[in-house]
C-alpha cells in the first residue's frame, strides 16, 4: 500500500518515489508508488499535479484501494524524483483551511451549518443550510474569519477510532468509519477531514466573501482565500483604474457615471430604433409592383430576417393588392412571402412549393409565411416557383 506522505507533512513538496506498478484504465495511464506526496482528489479538494521523473502528473485518484497517479506517458518500474506543483497545492491548502474557518464562524456565530463545500478553479463556495444571510452577517463573518487568521492559531491533525470520535465535540458527524483523521484549529474548529492544511491560520493569508446565491434551498456563499483573494483585489483595482479613466470620474463617482451612461445608451437605442423604422417605412414606400400583376420580388443581402419581415409587412400595408416574395440570399436562403388584404390566394400553398427547393422548413398563415434552408438553387428559381405556384395552383396570374 502506498504511504501517504501528505498526511505526515502537508508541506512536503519533493520526495524520491519508487514506481511499483503501472496500468491503464478509462482515465488513462497510471503509476502506483511506494510512497507519495501527491494528494488524490477527495473531500471537495482537487488532486495535486506535478512531475514524476520526466512524466507530468495530470491527475491523482483513489481507485480499488490504490492511489493512481495518471501521467502523460507510461513510467517504467524504478525510482524517480517526484515533485508537486507547489503553487497549486498551496492554493488548495489556503482555500480548504479558509473554508474550515469560515464554516466555523457561520456555525458558531449564527447557527448556520455548512452542508457542502466546493473548491473550484476560480472561486470557492460553501452551502449554508439557511434561506437567507444578510449583508451585515456576511460582513461580520468575514471580519471574524480574518481575526482568526491574524491570531496565528496552530493547526494540527490526529487519527482517532470511531469510539474515540463519539466522545469528541466534532463540528459534524464523520462521513467515514474506522480510523478517522481529525483537523484541529486551536479554539476554533475540530472536524473530520482528509484534506491538506498549513500549520497555522496565518498561512491562510486572508478571506474575502465575494458573493452569494440561492442554492438547493439554502444559501451558497462564494469566497476567496490567500493568494486568490489578493489576485482578485488586484483585478478589481485594475478594472477600477480603467473605468476611472474611461468615465472620467473618481472612484466614488463611478456608480453615478455608469448610471448616466446607461441612461444615455437607452435613449440612443430608442432614437436609433425610431430612425430605423422611418428608414424602413421610406424603403417600403419606394417598393412598387413590377407590373399590373401586382407581384413584388426582391433579393436582399446582409439583412436580418427580422428586418426583412418588418419591411414585408410595411410594403403590403402600403400595397394592399400586391403579393411579394423577399429573399435573403446568404449561405442558406431565407424567404418571406406575403399578400395585401385585397390580394387573392393562400400564401401557405406558395410556401409548400418554395420549401421543395430547400431542406428547411417554414410556417405562417394565409397572408404571411416565412421559411428557408440549405439550397443549391438560385434566387431566380425561387421567383419562378413563386410565379408558377400563383398561376398553376391558385390561378391568380
Amino acid at each position: 500500500m502506498t504511504s501517504k506522505l501528505y498526511y505526515e507533512d502537508s508541506e512536503l513538496a519533493k520526495v524520491p518515489v519508487t514506481v511499483t506498478q503501472t496500468g491503464e484504465d478509462a482515465k488513462g495511464i497510471f503509476a502506483i508508488l511506494d510512497q507519495t506526496c501527491f494528494y488524490p482528489e477527495g473531500g471537495g479538494q482537487p488532486a495535486d499535479t506535478g512531475t514524476i521523473g520526466d512524466a507530468n502528473v495530470l491527475d491523482v485518484q483513489t481507485a480499488d484501494g490504490e492511489i493512481r497517479h495518471y501521467t502523460d506517458f507510461k513510467l517504467t518500474e524504478g525510482t524517480f524524483p517526484a515533485e508537486l506543483d507547489w503553487k497549486r497545492r498551496w492554493d488548495h491548502m489556503q482555500q480548504h483551511t479558509g473554508q474550515h474557518v469560515l464554516s466555523a464562524v457561520f456555525d458558531d456565530g449564527y447557527g448556520m451549518k455548512t452542508s457542502s463545500f466546493h473548491l473550484g478553479e476560480e472561486r470557492v463556495s460553501i452551502d449554508l443550510d439557511t434561506s437567507q444571510v444578510s449583508k451585515e452577517q456576511l460582513l461580520e463573518a468575514e471580519t471574524a474569519a480574518n481575526e482568526v487568521i491574524r491570531q496565528h492559531l496552530p493547526i494540527s491533525t490526529e487519527w482517532v477510532s470511531d469510539e474515540q470520535a463519539k466522545n469528541l465535540e466534532l463540528r459534524k458527524t464523520p462521513a467515514v468509519t474506522g480510523e478517522i483523521r481529525l483537523v484541529k484549529i486551536e479554539g476554533v474548529d475540530l472536524n473530520a477531514c482528509g484534506g491538506t492544511h498549513p500549520k497555522n491560520t496565518a498561512d491562510i493569508g486572508m478571506i474575502k466573501i465575494i458573493g452569494t446565491e440561492k442554492a438547493k434551498g439554502g444559501t451558497r456563499v462564494y469566497f476567496l482565500c490567500g493568494n486568490r483573494a489578493m489576485d482578485y483585489f488586484r483585478q478589481l483595482v485594475e478594472t477600477t483604474d480603467e473605468l476611472v479613466q474611461q468615465l472620467n470620474a473618481p472612484v466614488q463617482g463611478l456608480p453615478e457615471a455608469a448610471a448616466l451612461l446607461l441612461k444615455e445608451k437607452v435613449g440612443n437605442e430608442k432614437a436609433l430604433k425610431e430612425l430605423r423604422t422611418q428608414l424602413l417605412e421610406a424603403e417600403a414606400e419606394a417598393i412598387q409592383p413590377e407590373d399590373d400583376t401586382g407581384l413584388i420580388q426582391q433579393v436582399f443581402h446582409n439583412r436580418s430576417v427580422k428586418e426583412v419581415q418588418q419591411l414585408a409587412r410595411l410594403a403590403i400595408a402600403k400595397q394592399p393588392s400586391a403579393i411579394l416574395l423577399f429573399l435573403i440570399a446568404e449561405e442558406n436562403i431565407r424567404f418571406v412571402c406575403a399578400k395585401g388584404e385585397e390580394a387573392e390566394g393562400d400564401m401557405r400553398n406558395v410556401l409548400k412549393e418554395l420549401l421543395l427547393l430547400t431542406d428547411g422548413k417554414g410556417g405562417g398563415n394565409a397572408q404571411f409565411v416565412q421559411g428557408g434552408g440549405k439550397t443549391e438553387h438560385s434566387p431566380e428559381m425561387f421567383f419562378r416557383a413563386f410565379q408558377l405556384s400563383l398561376k398553376n395552383i391558385q390561378g391568380i396570374l
